[in-house]
């Protein structure tokens, strides 16, 4: 359990490794529809071997391996770097290690390997409205937590490299937005949604958000909400599930994520992000032991965070 009143360091500490939670835990799940969860498993708790995906209990999925990227520029670079995050989403291109890298991803860092600007890298129009930017952006949350307008600017040069859509980025600030002022630890449970409503401006994102929060005070079913609200690949969806996690159950970081992955469709992006919020607010402290022990790559994750937080505190960021 948490109560949001974690130190700086366990806050960056939780929602990095949060994220990479969520994620793990979603990750066998990916493509099942809700009911379908529900009458095999029941509750999600654990993580699940997914051999067709070649990736045991605790692996991540791409959304991890980009946050990664985005995580080790910032701590090598001192803060967002356009270039350099481009280079390390090429690097991790040229691994072949995917795992579950959507379509716009994949046209854009083809893009970028052959020698695209990452300014022009991004795959435009409709298609491009997913969720491949919010489910990675939490670092750039973290160091700009301390200047909101640089947060902005730079989540939508982030996002741009692969989708160079407006709903995509306003998707990812919502996202950036959340994280950052949990993290700062003024973060209000009430005003949350308007405030990030007004941080991202009129777009479907801030609609669907919207929406999420009539659900809340509805009291309605998180089944039922979830449903509504969606949980695909669609940026729109993924943010506001994800946020519906969240304040559906704030200070219970267990619950928020495996509710989040009990949605179904694109179940690792949806506990992602809602892991990446739930621990920035909450704290390492309020994920369960067993997680923090067994999701993949934690030291890194840890150590990551650490320097972030460092820079962020010095204002080098």
């Amino acid at each position: 359990m948490g109560d949001g009143k974690s130190s700086g360091l366990a806050r960056f500490q939780g929602s990095l490794l949060g994220l990479a939670i969520g994620d793990a835990l979603g990750m066998p799940l990916e493509g099942m529809r809700a009911s379908a969860i529900r009458d095999r498993f029941g509750g999600v708790h654990e993580f699940m071997d997914a051999p067709w995906r070649l990736l045991k209990a605790g692996q991540w999925t791409d959304d991890t391996k980009m946050m990664l990227c985005h995580a080790r520029s910032i701590a090598r670079m001192g803060g967002f770097d356009l270039m350099d995050t481009a280079a390390e989403f090429v690097a991790w291109y040229e691994s072949n290690d995917w795992r579950g890298l959507g379509r716009a991803t994949y046209d854009a860092l083809r893009r970028l390997q052959a020698g695209c600007s990452p300014a022009q890298s991004g795959m435009q129009g409709e298609l491009a409205a997913g969720n491949g930017g919010a489910m990675r952006i939490a670092p750039v949350g973290l160091i700009d937590c301390r200047d909101l307008d640089r947060l902005r600017e730079d989540t939508r040069a982030a996002v741009a490299i692969t989708h160079d859509n407006q709903e995509a980025i306003a998707g990812s600030q919502a996202v950036a937005y959340m994280v950052a002022r949990a993290v700062r630890g003024d973060l209000d449970l009430d005003l949350i949604v308007s405030d990030t409503v007004t941080y991202i401006g009129p777009c479907k994102t801030a609609e669907r958000l919207q929406l999420a929060s009539r659900f809340l005070a509805k009291e309605m079913a998180l089944e039922e909400a979830l449903a509504r609200l969606g949980t695909s690949g669609y940026v729109v969806e993924t943010v506001a599930s994800a946020m519906f996690c969240f304040l559906y159950s704030p200070h219970d970081f267990e619950q928020t994520v495996s509710h989040a992955v009990e949605g179904g469709l694109d179940a690792d992006t949806t506990g992602a992000v809602a892991g990446a919020i739930s621990g920035a607010y909450n704290g390492l402290d309020s994920i369960p032991e067993r997680w923090r022990e067994n999701v993949e790559a934690a030291d890194e994750i840890l150590d990551l965070a650490g320097r972030i937080f460092t820079l962020a505190a010095d204002g080098s960021g």
